[in-house]
């Protein structure tokens, strides 16, 4: 299986960013795949996205039993300014059946560098 097809059946994956202090960060978060980028959707405030502008680097684990996808590479911010923000949002909304973002008002976009799939 492909990296991508893994992770967009995933409803959860964990995204893992480094705090300025090196620390790694590692969160459970929604996930969708879409012209081969991986999003992930935040809220503005929080340390995924801090950690993100600073570095602008990220990964993406998706998991099942003892198969797997990881995904790193360069990570940027998309907030509705952008003009892929409106339809990769309503991506979420239609893969997690709902209407509102809960507070979600950013996305982190990774672009794949290296990936490892296992099964």
């Amino acid at each position: 299986m492909e990296w991508d097809a893994f992770l967009s059946e995933r409803p959860l994956a964990v995204l893992a960013t480094v705090g300025a202090d090196g620390t790694p960060h590692a969160v459970p978060v929604e996930v969708v795949v879409r012209d081969g980028k991986i999003y992930a959707w935040a809220e503005s405030d929080s340390v995924k996205v801090r950690n993100v502008a600073r570095s602008g680097r990220a990964a993406m684990l998706g998991y099942k039993g003892n198969g797997g996808a990881l995904v790193r590479g360069r990570a940027r911010l998309l907030t509705a300014d952008d003009g892929s923000y409106g339809p990769i949002t309503r991506t979420f909304l239609e893969k997690y059946d709902r209407e509102e973002s809960y507070g979600n008002d950013t996305l982190v976009e990774i672009t794949p560098e290296r990936t490892a799939v296992w099964e």
